[in-house]
């Protein structure tokens, strides 16, 4: 019941974050510069997260989904620790969901110390199977 709140919140959290706005000065502005364009093209929800506690069990957090009803998304989440020539991959889990439905992953993994990041990867198919976008996000990285 705990995991399911969690998640439940974790959406609600995404879906009514705040979103910065600002305001033009009125001059014209015959660049691109001003343009509103979208992150991703099939991706319309993609969030990594990771908390650490002091007794180093990792909650890594992923949620991602797509605009269109006939698609399919699969999720991808992977812990890394940092290492002295970049990252390396100690854990991963994935998860698929159809339509506009959040594919969601909830998992904890006891670290040792070190330095931690997640990447969430969404890839988004069509009703043919026929990969249409892939993309990756990192969430902030947590010293344990």
């Amino acid at each position: 019941m705990k995991k399911f709140i969690c998640k439940c919140l974790l959406v609600l959290m995404a879906v009514f974050s705040p979103v910065p706005a600002y305001a033009a000065d009125g001059t014209e502005n015959s660049g691109t510069q001003g343009v509103i364009t979208p992150q991703f093209t099939y991706i319309s929800l993609l969030s990594p997260g990771l908390s650490i506690n002091s007794s180093g069990k990792a909650t890594c957090i992923g949620l991602a989904s797509a605009y269109d009803s006939s698609h399919t998304t699969k999720l991808t989440v992977e812990l890394q620790k940092s290492t002295g020539s970049g990252w390396s991959t100690i854990k991963s889990w994935s998860a698929t969901a159809p339509g506009t439905y959040v594919a969601d992953v909830y998992e904890d993994y006891y670290v040792v110390h070190g330095t931690y990041r997640v990447c969430a990867t969404a890839e988004v198919y069509n009703a043919s199977g026929i990969l249409l976008e892939r993309k990756s996000l990192y969430s902030d990285t947590v010293i344990y």
